[in-house]
């Protein structure tokens, strides 16, 4: 979204983002490292907590009061196993998704993978399932199904819910994707 953001956790092992520049001198905050649940600037030591206040500045006498100075800091969850940050106020909380965790169903992360290619695009992929057969044959899509599953649609107040189950391969060279050696 045309924001670069550092993510790190926080002094309780929550997921923190701020603006990836420091506020002193525009270094990248990513450059830097993390210490006791702080993030360094590891262009002059300064160290930011999860709200972007800067809570050390190791040149600045330590007798006197540390001046205030920040970076801006974004709202951050866990949830799903991703952490997820909005740039401003939330409009709406997190949407649910009640199979997480349930008997029967498991997640499968994915991986980053930078795609150069218009977003409308990226959708259209994501929601061809008739491809599976074909372009994954050598991980777990199934050229003797290629018919594609349907879909379920459902409308919510944020746009759509879209689901489907998919029956897929599972072979050895699948098992790092699927997270399980099972068929």
């Amino acid at each position: 979204m045309g924001e670069d953001i550092v993510l790190f956790l926080d002094e309780n092992g929550a997921p923190a983002a701020l603006r990836d520049r420091c506020c002193h001198r525009t270094a990248k905050l990513s450059k830097g490292w993390c210490d006791a649940g702080a993030l360094v600037c590891g262009y002059h030591g300064w160290t930011y907590a999860a709200s972007g206040d800067v809570v050390r500045i190791p040149q600045h006498d330590s007798s006197r009061e540390l001046p205030k100075h920040s970076t801006p800091a974004y709202h951050c969850v866990e949830r799903y196993g991703y952490a997820w940050v909005a740039l401003d106020d939330p409009l709406m909380p997190l949407f649910d998704i009640p199979e997480d965790g349930a008997p029967g169903y498991r997640r499968i992360l994915q991986f980053y993978d930078r795609w150069n290619t218009a977003p409308l695009r990226l959708m259209e992929n994501s929601f061809d399932n008739a491809h599976f057969s074909f372009v994954h044959k050598s991980t777990f899509g199934d050229m003797a199904q290629p018919k594609p599953s349907s879909y379920d649609l459902t409308e919510t107040d944020y746009g759509f819910c879209a689901t489907t189950l998919v029956e897929i391969l599972n072979p050895p060279a699948g098992h790092r994707v699927t997270g399980t050696t099972e068929p």
